[in-house]
């Protein structure tokens, strides 16, 4: 009779244990990856230039790190916007997405042509070459190798969208004779010529001058 009862007994604290073992949950993962697109973004690139990729990197709060692939193709024969998805999924089937925006822009080379447009202090029109590079970053910044008809100032502007960009504020030694000069500005891109015009300000020893600068290629 008593080893019945502990029969029993076994029986019932193992069915216990059974019990209590299904009753437990293991919570759903519902949180989807997070997606970082390396570089800028936008992304600026030259037209006819190579794209490369920076790509993007992702992780998930149970998986860890994990792969972000793109799609979409850059076509830079042509100025214009361009789009890459990078596309993360977790085990548990959770999918992210981020897109990155490329704009092929065309601001390279050999500008002639350059006017400086009056309220420039003589008024008059002076051409001489100019060039223009755009770093190759991504960033959007453009280098000029002469500004403001110094032909040894050297400045950059910003793209700020294809079609538009701005000076920020600095100073650099240039003229003849030498001194230092502030320009800051806006301005505008065109595809069609193509042909940048900014409108900039110069200060120099407290005085500012207001003028325009036309570039056509």
């Amino acid at each position: 009779m008593k080893k019945q009862i502990l029969s029993l007994t076994t029986i019932a604290l193992l069915s216990l244990s059974v019990l209590n073992t299904g009753c437990k949950k293991t919570a759903s993962d519902t949180t989807k990856p997070v997606i970082t697109i390396v570089g800028s973004n936008p992304y600026y690139i030259q037209k006819s230039t190579i794209w490369s990729d920076p790509g993007a990197t992702a992780s998930d709060d149970v998986d860890g790190t994990i792969v972000a692939s793109p799609s979409g193709v850059v076509t830079t024969g042509t100025t214009g916007p361009c789009t890459i998805t990078y596309t993360a999924k977790d085990k548990a089937g959770n999918t992210a997405t981020a897109t990155r925006t490329v704009n092929v822009v065309d601001v390279d080379g050999y500008y002639a042509n350059v006017v400086d447009e009056s309220p420039y202090p003589t008024g008059t029109l002076s051409n001489y070459n100019e060039t223009m590079h755009l770093v190759a970053d991504g960033s959007g910044k453009v280098n000029l190798t002469t500004f403001g008809d110094y032909v040894n100032g050297s400045v950059y502007f910003n793209l700020t969208s294809p079609s538009t960009l701005t000076v920020p504020s600095q100073t650099v030694v240039c003229g003849n004779p030498a001194a230092s000069r502030t320009f800051s500005g806006t301005g505008t891109v065109s595809t069609s010529a193509p042909q940048v015009v900014i409108s900039f300000s110069e200060v120099t020893n407290g005085t500012t001058i207001n003028s325009q600068d036309r570039y056509t290629r």
